[in-house]
């Protein structure tokens, strides 16, 4: 069965990238596919690379417009401001219940968080599992990032409407998108060390984090679709429906040691030398990227692989660092 798929987000990083791998996977559903662009400019970039594609133009604020079109479509992929965006999600839950449908959130990992931790208040950090834990990540604080939107998807979930939450890590890797290609948390954090000219630690360095290749994460997208399309048994949706998606961890510490170096190899930096930021200095931190500022979150992505065979095969993320402070160094330059 060809499905009818709504897609939001494609012009982001991480949507954008899943659209290249399911359109590569099933280039015969491209005249299926309809993308919601907020910025009519963006077009001429998806015609490149998808001349048949469709396009419904229209603000996440539009509840009623998003509501009406998803009625004529049977499974919805939502990546933009997905995770916070509550009148996108009520839209896409109220018209895919008209005809029935599946229903792929993305959400973040910033819903780990524990709220006493974002206080700067010490606070156990634990390892999330999404298989034998799953009923910890249906009952996270409310106060938690994202929970208000997730609460929404996990309890819409029926027999008519299947709804699934993907929730990444720390993406990494250039994009494959027509749009943007590049990641939000290692970048900033190089940039800002490029234009500190030395390597910058807040703390101790001992906050760790999650991380997934794009093109690793995409591949789950395209295989929780084609669960979706062929009716499959492998997939669990609904209250089941929770997909961390992850391939390892680092702290900190070691990706702020990793960038000054391979700064400094790369002659962007007079040295190795790195400057530990006090910890109430954190908030200077806090508009380049939430990780930055020493949190910590914690995940183990048991229910693909176990389920769905999904299997991470792409470069770890430490190996990428030297392509990606190399890019850095070029963008600083390019914006100097």
């Amino acid at each position: 069965m060809t499905p009818s798929i709504f897609f939001t987000g494609a012009s982001g990083y991480v949507g954008g990238d899943a659209l290249y791998a399911l359109l590569a996977a099933h280039p015969d559903w491209e005249e299926h596919t309809t993308c919601l662009l907020r910025d009519p400019t963006q077009e001429a970039a998806f015609r490149q690379k998808w001349p048949n594609l469709n396009f419904f133009y229209s603000s996440l604020d539009n509840e009623k417009a998003i509501e009406e079109e998803v009625k004529n479509h049977n499974l919805v992929l939502h990546f933009a401001v997905s995770s916070d965006h509550v009148a996108s999600c009520d839209a896409i839950l109220k018209g895919l219940s008209v005809n029935g449908g599946h229903y792929i959130h993305t959400s973040g990992m910033d819903v780990l968080l524990n709220p006493t931790l974002q206080t700067g208040r010490p606070s156990p950090v634990e390892i999330f599992d999404d298989l034998n834990g799953i009923e910890k990540l249906r009952s996270l604080p409310e106060g938690s990032p994202h929970r208000k939107v997730e609460k929404r998807v996990l309890s819409a979930g029926n027999d008519r409407v299947k709804t699934a939450i993907v929730c990444p890590s720390s993406v990494h890797g250039f994009g494959r998108g027509p749009v943007s290609q590049r990641s939000d948390q290692i970048p900033k954090l190089t940039q800002l060390i490029l234009r500190a000219g030395h390597g910058l630690q807040l703390g101790d360095g001992k906050a760790f984090w999650s991380y997934v290749h794009v093109y690793d994460l995409s591949r789950l997208y395209v295989q929780l679709v084609d669960e979706a399309v062929s009716n499959g048994s492998k997939a669990t949706w609904n209250e089941l429906g929770y997909y961390l998606a992850e391939n390892g961890e680092f702290s900190w510490g070691e990706v702020c040691v990793a960038i000054t170096k391979e700064a400094y190899k790369q002659k962007a930096l007079a040295s190795e030398n790195i400057a530990t930021v006090p910890m109430e200095e954190r908030d200077r931190f806090v508009e380049l990227a939430r990780p930055i500022i020493n949190y910590s979150a914690r995940s183990r992505a048991i229910r693909a692989k176990e389920l769905l065979g999904w299997e991470p095969k792409e470069t770890p993320l430490m190996d990428e660092i030297p392509s990606l402070v190399r890019t850095e160094i070029e963008n600083t330059r390019k914006n100097a």
